[in-house]
């Protein structure tokens, strides 16, 4: 996997770490079309990463704590119930962070939002 640039890796990272304000909007009924789409965004990456995980449980279990160390900064280390080493975590939050920057068309050569909309 090529190195992302770390500009759009920021973004991408903003977007998610901007998710908890965004479902408040949303739920308020005071949300844009872009809080719309980004929350729907961060959904379907976290739903489709860590597929290799066999357990549906234990693979939810790794997408909140994956999710959960990037909206908090939280590091590895911290995180008591990781099932997985420390290496193949980072692995999973990259990939999630992949996901966000391929679905909001952020990445060079890129079909994130075509794809989106096609499947809608």
């Amino acid at each position: 996997m090529e190195r992302m640039d770390a500009d759009i890796k920021a973004v991408a990272r903003s977007i998610i770490q901007g998710n908890e304000k965004r479902k408040k909007r949303i739920k308020a009924g005071k949300a844009s079309a872009f809080d719309i789409m980004a929350a729907a965004v961060v959904e379907d990456a976290l739903c489709s990463s860590c597929q290799n995980i066999e357990s549906i449980q234990a693979r939810r279990q790794m997408q909140k704590r994956i999710y959960e160390s990037i909206v908090y900064n939280t590091p590895y280390e911290y995180i008591a119930d990781a099932l997985c080493g420390r290496r193949q975590f980072y692995e999973y939050r990259t990939e999630f962070i992949t996901r966000i920057a391929q679905a909001m068309d952020m990445l060079p050569g890129g079909k994130g939002m075509e794809d989106r909309n096609e499947r809608n």
